[in-house]
């Protein structure tokens, strides 16, 4: 108890002061990895992590839901919702959000951060990897902290 009034001092008095947390080592086992500002493939992206690149761990995160996110099995082409006009293409790996469900076919979107314009597919279930309750980890590269999905990362 005698220790109470000091911590309180301690932050009261320097609030510039950060925990000291431990990091661990890592990279990125993907190629084009977004490092996101929150643990959801619908947050901002920050920047995008080569495969290979080192990472240092922080904490990680893992959702009870989130059964509205998906990883593509295959490349897709996204379009326009109104015009069908053809926006552009995604790799295998990319995150998506599913919309729906329609005549056996997922729904998607994805907005392109670049153009900022949100293109829509439609694609069958196997092509899909539904990612909800998946861990995310809190990572620093290059004096830059965000979330990177677990699936693309790995420790030492």
């Amino acid at each position: 108890m005698r220790n109470i009034p000091f911590l309180f001092l301690l932050f009261v008095l320097a609030p510039g002061l950060q925990a000291q947390t431990s990091s661990m080592p890592g990279y990125i086992t993907g190629d084009d990895v977004f490092l996101r500002a929150d643990h959801t493939t619908q947050s901002k992206a920050i920047t995008t992590l080569d495969k290979g690149q080192r990472i240092f761990i922080i904490s990680s995160y893992r959702p009870k839901g989130n059964d509205n996110e998906a990883i593509l099995r295959v490349s897709t082409d996204f379009y326009d919702e109104d015009f069908g006009v053809k926006l552009f293409t995604l790799p295998k790996g990319k995150a998506v959000v599913v919309n729906g469900l329609e005549n056996d076919m997922y729904r998607i979107s994805f907005r392109n951060d670049k153009s900022g314009r949100t293109g829509f597919a439609k694609i069958d279930t196997h092509r899909l990897e539904f990612i909800g309750g998946e861990t995310w980890y809190y990572v620093e590269v290059n004096n830059k902290n965000g979330w990177v999905f677990g699936k693309y990362v790995a420790y030492y």
